[in-house]
């Protein structure tokens, strides 16, 4: 056993290596220059629910852009929902802008984020359609950055990374470090290895051209992972996906250890079923966890506690340099101090997602089938 866990912890820090290098190669990119006069349209569809201490700000964000012209439409699928007081108030506040406020009443399929991405399509007035989450701040030149990277010969979808805002809670805490410890430097270290045939959700442009080759929007109606699906289902019509070193801003601070949990799980049997061979290759990533169970299976040996010692250097090293390097973010360091804990439950969490293919997503349990749809289960 300690020869097994010995290897496995040689191939986990082998890959935190990997991890960071690609992670400098990927942030130290140069962005395609700004589109040249005159400037296409682009229309934003930007999907909301509820309001939160944030929500202005980051609404805010995309109507003070220094590109034009845009069109902004709202979607809100429940016409007493508390942000549209918000939504009114930010028609008056911008008048030289395009900004419509449409109610998306329908339920087209089991994700509510593409149902309303259908009902804002008819409304679209350009031919480059940015989707953009509604917890998600960016800077005022995102349009034009997004535009310019589409404009790319053979690119069809262009996406973002990015990173936590203000963490309040353990909750939110442990989500930014999964960030910038977990999904960034994989999605950096996937960049270089396989290419990129995905999405990142929060924020992703595209043309029409693009969506009629995928079959449209109706295609990704059941699916959990609209991102994963739009990207992949892009690059086998042919076309480019593109991932650019900029980043935009998610912001929930509020999130309880409970709704962190269900978020991991929920991504963790969804990415199972997505990408099955990468999963499982995902899981040589647990260097903290290997490093301890060497530890014990050594009988407590010193040189085992050094190796979880420098294991645990490798991992914060790491998660800084994301964070505060590539991400820009400003995690305090108090949250550092919890990386042990989020990769001990990081570990159980991909254990767990092999027990199962169900799901809670919005208050709904639903299973996951094999090609990652959606199927919603009914108890007596």
């Amino acid at each position: 056993m300690v020869y097994l866990f010995f290897l496995l912890l040689a191939g986990a820090l082998i890959y935190q290596l990997l991890a960071l290098i690609s992670l400098a190669r990927f942030f130290s990119q140069p962005l395609a220059p700004r589109p040249l006069p005159p400037n296409p349209g682009v229309t934003v569809f930007k999907p909301l629910k509820g309001l939160t201490g944030n929500t202005r700000e980051c609404l805010v964000s995309f109507l003070t852009q220094d590109y034009r012209p845009y069109q902004m439409l709202f979607g809100v699928a429940d016409p007493q929902d508390p942000v549209l007081p918000l939504l009114h108030e930010l028609q008056r506040d911008f008048p030289g802008l395009e900004v419509e406020i449409v109610f998306c009443q329908e339920k087209l399929g089991f994700n509510p984020k593409i149902s309303t991405l259908r009902q804002l399509e008819s409304r679209a007035r350009h031919e480059i359609l940015i989707l953009a989450d509604g917890d998600v701040k960016v800077g005022a030149d995102f349009l034009a950055v997004m535009v310019a990277a589409l404009q790319e010969p053979g690119v069809g979808v262009v996406s973002l990374p990015y990173r936590a805002g203000r963490a309040q809670t353990l909750g939110a805490r442990l989500e930014a470090l999964t960030i910038s410890a977990d999904f960034i430097p994989a999605v950096a270290t996937a960049y270089y290895l396989e290419g990129v045939r995905f999405a990142l959700g929060a924020t992703m442009a595209l043309t029409r051209e693009t969506i009629k080759a995928i079959g449209g929007l109706a295609a990704l109606a059941d699916f959990l992972a609209d991102d994963y699906q739009l990207g992949y289902r892009a690059a086998q019509a042919g076309f480019k996906v593109k991932l650019l070193p900029y980043v935009v801003e998610t912001e929930n601070p509020e999130m309880s250890l409970s709704d962190y949990l269900g978020h991991q799980l929920r991504w963790a049997r969804t990415y199972r079923v997505c990408r099955p061979k990468g999963y499982l290759a995902y899981g040589i990533t647990h260097a903290l966890v290997y490093s301890l169970l060497l530890w014990l299976a050594s009988g407590l040996a010193p040189y085992a506690l050094g190796l979880a010692g420098a294991t645990l250097a490798a991992r914060g090293t790491l998660a800084w340099f994301a964070e505060r390097i590539c991400l820009k973010g400003k995690l305090p360091w108090p949250a550092f101090m919890l990386l042990p804990l989020k990769d001990l439950l990081a570990f159980g969490l991909w254990l767990l997602s092999f027990t199962g293919n169900r799901v809670t997503w919005q208050g709904a349990r639903y299973r996951v089938t094999p090609t990652g749809k959606l199927e919603p289960l009914v108890f007596n």
